[in-house]
């Protein structure tokens, strides 16, 4: 294997981990409440705005300012949940809910063109342009494997706390049988809020540990929003640890075959391999049946 290639893996891993934290945060919000969040890219571009707030206005450093981020996206998808998705879905009708999520998209957008608009941002931290590996043919970014050690920290905080508390347990029993966990004194709405308000939140934290060392515009949640999509798709809809796993196999995918391929028909390996993938699936489950 040729020192491109491993360079290569090793920048996908990198760069996957922010695939496995949004894909996540998907796979949650659909694992329990079963609507596809067309929003989630918008989420991850409003972390990014807001750790550069902190950051400018606050002198904070964008892996210090993560836990504000959390909160006040927390704080943001509680709203939207019990505000607007909660009536929504009370109507019964997957495509309202869809098209709800992508109007908040669109929305979240415009508001933020408005107020920094269209330019790019970016920020540099004590950490910006530093890397390892000096003695070696191979390089590592220092933001980009400090930021892939706080997502692993925080999948594995994830893990836990939908195994282990007695919130994660509520989630995950209202996503098995909303009606049973009704029926048992769970309370279904304010689980569905504190479920989506976790979701935004994982895609707060990826935006804040992706500013460092990525462009910030009003725009940029799209890219971020398909691969998140991609990513819960190949893992598996609702599986946490799938997303994660796929999020890494993405981020991979995407750098062997922008080195193999040339960065132009990136995209089209990527997405060529996720059709494949669907083929796949869907060739066995017919076996199955």
């Amino acid at each position: 294997m040729s020192v491109a290639v491993v360079q290569a893996i090793i920048n996908g891993v990198l760069i996957g981990g922010f695939y496995s934290l949004i894909g996540m945060g998907l796979s949650v919000i659909f694992g329990v409440m079963k609507i596809i969040n067309f929003c989630q890219g918008e989420l991850l571009m409003i972390g990014m705005y807001l750790s550069f707030v902190f950051y400018v206005g606050f002198g904070l450093d964008p892996y210090l300012s993560i836990p504000l981020v959390a909160a006040c996206l927390f704080a943001l998808g509680s709203l939207v949940q019990h505000s607007l998705i909660t009536p929504s879905l009370g109507t019964k009708s997957f495509t309202n809910v869809l098209f709800l999520t992508v109007g908040l998209g669109i929305l979240f957008v415009n508001l933020m063109q408005i107020i920094f608009g269209s330019d790019f941002r970016s920020i540099q931290t004590a950490f910006s342009g530093m890397t390892l590996g000096g003695s070696t043919p191979f390089t590592i970014s220092v933001p980009r494997l400090i930021s892939l050690g706080v997502v692993i920290l925080v999948a594995t905080a994830l893990f836990y706390f939908l195994k282990y508390t007695t919130t994660g347990k509520r989630i995950r029993a209202t996503s098995q049988n909303p009606v049973g966990a009704q029926i048992v004194g769970i309370n279904v709405k304010l689980t569905y809020m504190i479920t989506y308000g976790l979701g935004a939140a994982l895609a707060g934290v990826a935006g804040a540990l992706l500013i460092p060392f990525f462009f910030v515009f009003p725009t940029v949640g799209a890219t971020f929003g398909t691969r998140a999509f991609i990513v819960v798709v190949i893992g598996g809809l609702g599986n946490i640890k799938g997303a994660f796993a796929a999020g890494i196999f993405l981020g991979v995918m995407e750098t062997v075959s922008a080195l193999l391929a040339g960065p132009t028909y990136r995209d089209i390996v990527v997405f060529l391999v996720f059709i494949l993938i669907l083929i796949a699936r869907q060739k066995l489950k017919l076996r199955e049946a």
